[in-house]
């Protein structure tokens, strides 16, 4: 599967990438929300990953917009923070689910093959 990875700390990106690659995943990354909008809307990708605290416009902004294009792929917000308020402006976005940081990497592949599943890969 091909994973697109909007994160911009560089730890958790090097975790994602091992946890995701380890588990047969291609993982591409973009380091800022704007980079990761365009990459997004230029190419396919079977599940998306964002954080949600980006430079240049954040994940509930890249999730609209996906939305608002007609991405119908299952995306996925990252967060270090899982108050109810920010749970609900995630579903309001358009995110099909909603991980707090950290996260292991167990909940992680779990995560991603729940989403692989429901679209019947």
């Amino acid at each position: 599967m091909k994973i697109l990875l909007v994160d911009d700390n560089a730890m958790n990106v090097e975790f994602f990438q091992d946890v995701l690659e380890g588990d047969g995943h291609v993982v591409v990354v973009a380091r800022d929300g704007r980079a990761g909008l365009a990459r997004a809307l230029a190419d396919a990708f079977d599940l998306l990953i964002l954080d949600i605290q980006l430079p240049g416009m954040d994940g509930y902004g890249i999730c609209r917009a996906l939305r608002d294009q007609g991405l119908g792929g299952p995306i996925l917000a990252l967060s270090s923070s899982a108050m109810p308020a920010q749970i609900e402006r995630g579903v309001a976005a358009g995110f099909d689910e909603y991980l707090t940081k950290p996260i292991s990497p167990a909940a992680l592949k779990e995560a991603v093959r729940r989403h692989v599943r429901s679209r019947g890969d």
